[in-house]
């Protein structure tokens, strides 16, 4: 069946808006059982329009959310085998879900990822990888895998995902996809955390048109909001981006017509000492969360998740200084950046998708230190996609200051352009 847009839905009647969101339910049913892809949970829900959310814009939109949230009476796996989750069921929504059933909409599904949401690529061991879209032996990126590929494959027009490093964002990149991540926090209660200071919420969807629609939703807005000029700088670190990806990403910026700066030196020299601040202090809060854990279901963990948490333990009190210290100084690095500026426009990843022998701890490097600057600054983000040809993409983050809908709503007006 052809995927509606969120536009398309406001159109339909009850009746219509019931039979559709059936028949999605049905596909994803099909998509788990045909696939085995693992996109997709298999504990599908069903939740009713109410009536007193008919008139609003996103009345019962259908979507999906990340199994790191929480949704009363269905367990939270965090796409993990560990029995102690694996038992136990939510006793109350999480806050996005609390909010889009204010706004109107319907959750049908959670959606797979990388286990307890520390991974970029997409993989996991218990469920099965989370393909690409357009080609399956490729990765999709993680962690919210299964909520940009839900969206990509047309299955949904808005699914929900987390962002710590870049789990958000590398989705929308590589899936094609529109993403957007808030700051740490936000809406963020009802969700299992990986690395607490750093985990954002964040959504997908397939185009600029309707990630304007839920975010002028979300905030309350009229439909069409009147949007201020903004201003910013573009930076493409070439050193860090296949030749495809940088020549296309630069020729968007062109169409976008943003000010790219050849350089940066104070940003560019920081973004190595960001991976590697980050790696340090995400791993020391994820340990502090599952140590209980993995002294009990150690077993149960993918090798490579449980890896990436033990080194949390590991890291001495200068290394922890350090990796403070860098955070502080690109903190300030931000802040004296906005003073001026209203966004920036950096690169998501080196390049498009890979098949997934070929993903390596080199990529995961690279990818970090264009994802990490402003993951330890705590900044939102707008994700968009850059086509290279007809199946691979990358793609363009605009950071921005504050957990607003101006910012973000200026920039997706010009990207209706493309």
């Amino acid at each position: 069946m052809k995927p509606l847009t969120i536009n398309e839905w406001q159109a339909l009647d009850a009746n219509s808006r019931s039979d559709w969101r059936q028949r999605i339910e049905a596909e994803l049913s099909d998509c788990i059982e045909i696939t085995n892809t693992s996109a997709f949970s298999r504990r599908t829900l069903e939740r009713t329009e109410s009536e007193s959310s008919r008139n609003q814009v996103l009345s019962g939109l259908p979507y999906a959310v990340k199994d790191l949230f929480n949704l009363a009476g269905h367990p939270t796996h965090a796409s993990s085998i560990l029995p102690i989750l694996l038992e136990r069921s939510a006793s109350e929504d999480a806050a996005i879900v609390q909010r889009m059933q204010q706004l109107g909409g319907c959750c049908v599904a959670k959606t797979q990822m990388n286990e307890f949401a520390y991974g970029l690529s997409g993989e996991n061991p218990h469920y099965g990888d989370c393909p690409h879209p357009k080609l399956p032996d490729c990765l999709s990126g993680g962690s919210s895998s299964g909520s940009a590929y839900a969206v990509a494959a047309g299955y949904l027009p808005l699914a929900f995902g987390t962002d710590t490093g870049g789990s958000i964002r590398l989705p929308s990149a590589w899936c094609g996809i529109y993403g957007i991540r808030w700051t740490p926090g936000y809406y963020m209660q009802g969700a299992m955390p990986l690395a607490q200071s750093f985990d954002t919420m964040g959504w997908f969807t397939r185009t600029a048109d309707e990630m304007a629609t839920v975010i002028a939703a979300w905030f309350e807005l009229e439909a069409s909001p009147h949007t201020s000029p903004i201003s910013g700088r573009a930076f493409f670190p070439q050193h860090l981006l296949t030749p495809e990806s940088h020549k296309a990403t630069v020729q968007l910026a062109e169409k976008l017509e943003l000010t790219i700066e050849q350089d940066m030196p104070r940003l560019s020299a920081l973004l190595e000492p960001c991976q590697l601040a980050f790696n340090v202090l995400q791993s020391q809060e994820a340990y502090q969360f599952h140590h209980e854990w993995l002294e009990k279901y150690g077993a149960n963990y993918d090798p490579k998740v449980k890896a990436r948490i033990l080194r949390g333990q590991a890291w001495t009190e200068a290394e922890v200084q350090t990796a403070q210290d860098t955070r502080l100084q690109i903190r300030n690095w931000f802040d004296a950046y906005f003073c001026e500026h209203d966004y920036l426009a950096m690169p998501i990843c080196p390049g498009p998708t890979l098949p997934v022998d070929q993903a390596s701890p080199k990529l995961r490097e690279q990818t970090l230190q264009l994802t990490t600057a402003a993951s330890l600054a705590g900044l939102p983000a707008l994700s968009v996609p850059v086509w290279i040809d007809s199946t691979r993409s990358v793609g363009i983050q605009f950071i921005f200051k504050d957990p607003t809908p101006t910012v973000p709503l200026a920039l997706l007006d010009l990207c209706k352009s493309i």
